[in-house]
């Protein structure tokens, strides 16, 4: 149900598009330079300029580039689907590797965090599938398998802070620093770890889409991104197993009943009750396969804000989006384009 702080609203269809598509864009990162990173495909793009339309190719990697983080000595982390978590040079070198622990390969990295000692804070989605399979995990429904890892600046001492995890997509250090924060996408909630070992907190337990990744701003105000929103029918597909095992089987995975990050219509697409045009018009309360959606959060993980982008809207799939000064961006990998945030406010609780 989205209601409060979640109520719906257009303001994320007001963001503007801010330089040329990106393909598939998966996370940005504000660099010590001032440059921002986006990571797409293979490789991480360095942007510049007052809108970031200026754009090179900083590094061409082993796989898949997911999440991205800023290191005070100006290194750039990022996630590399297949390999691990790598720590490249100014000039786009690895120069560090992170890609087992406990003597399992590190397959699946989501995201990263640098916390203000200098710590390092890895996800691991999952041992059983790699980044881009993120529907077959969730479809699949298994036992969760996803890990919170903690490692130091130089990649090394390496432990596995907590495990059995579902599809922990979004990781974040705490405002006061004595909490690690993880959005888990398929159990869709927000859990607080603490830093100093053993104890955690949920703090939220049932958001109504699968929670992404979290971006947090120099002052300390946390963002959250939603890859989509849930619906009855995924819900109900998921419980019924028998009929969801013969779907992935014999039906292409584009065409599963369940979330996607595009949305744009296909005539071969399930009808998803509601979601059919009528006289050309798609309605936006229709049931989502694909929405856009952020929230920002207090200091105590409860969402305050949030921006949407409705059955009917343009900016869908939102895997990342991160305060820039001022300014919050984001990047629709639905719809291949980085966009700067509405000024102003969206829902808001109270």
């Amino acid at each position: 149900m989205l209601d409060g702080a979640f109520s719906p609203n257009q303001r994320l269809d007001h963001a503007r598009q801010l330089g040329d598509e990106i393909e598939r864009p998966d996370d940005i990162a504000l660099g010590q330079d001032g440059a921002l990173y986006v990571s797409t495909g293979n490789r991480i793009l360095r942007c510049t300029g007052d809108d970031f339309d200026t754009r090179a190719v900083f590094a061409t990697l082993e796989g898949p580039v997911g999440g991205l983080a800023s290191a005070p000595d100006g290194r750039l982390l990022a996630c590399v689907s297949g390999v691990g978590l790598v720590a490249l040079s100014p000039v786009g070198k690895i120069v560090a590797r992170l890609e087992s622990v406990d003597g399992e390969k590190v397959a699946c990295p989501l995201s990263v965090t640098v916390a203000p000692d200098g710590g390092i804070y890895l996800t691991d989605g999952s041992r059983n599938h790699r980044p881009d399979l993120w529907l077959t995990d969730l479809m699949q429904n298994r036992a969760p398998s996803g890990r919170l890892i903690a490692c130091d600046a130089s990649l090394d001492g390496a432990s596995v802070r907590a495990d059995k995890l579902a599809w922990p997509l979004g990781v974040v250090v705490s405002s006061d620093g004595n909490e690690v924060w993880v959005a888990e996408s398929w159990a869709h909630r927000l859990t607080a770890f603490s830093r100093a070992g053993g104890d955690k907190r949920v703090i939220v337990k049932n958001y109504t889409g699968y929670p992404a990744r979290l971006g947090q701003g120099a002052d300390g105000r946390v963002w959250m991104a939603f890859l989509a929103l849930r619906t009855q029918l995924t819900e109900f597909v998921l419980r019924e197993r028998a009929f969801c095992e013969e779907m992935m089987r014999t039906v292409p995975s584009e065409l599963w009943i369940g979330p996607v990050l595009d949305g744009r219509l296909n005539p071969r697409e399930p009808t998803q009750i509601g979601r059919i045009k009528k006289l050309g018009i798609q309605k936006p309360w229709a049931p989502p396969r694909s929405y856009g959606l952020v929230a920002r959060l207090d200091a105590k993980g409860m969402a305050t804000e949030t921006l949407h982008s409705r059955v009917d809207g343009w900016v869908h799939g939102i895997t990342a989006v991160r305060p820039i000064g001022s300014r919050v961006m984001a990047v629709s990998k639905g719809r291949d384009c980085l966009v700067e945030l509405p000024r102003g406010r969206g829902a808001q609780e109270g």
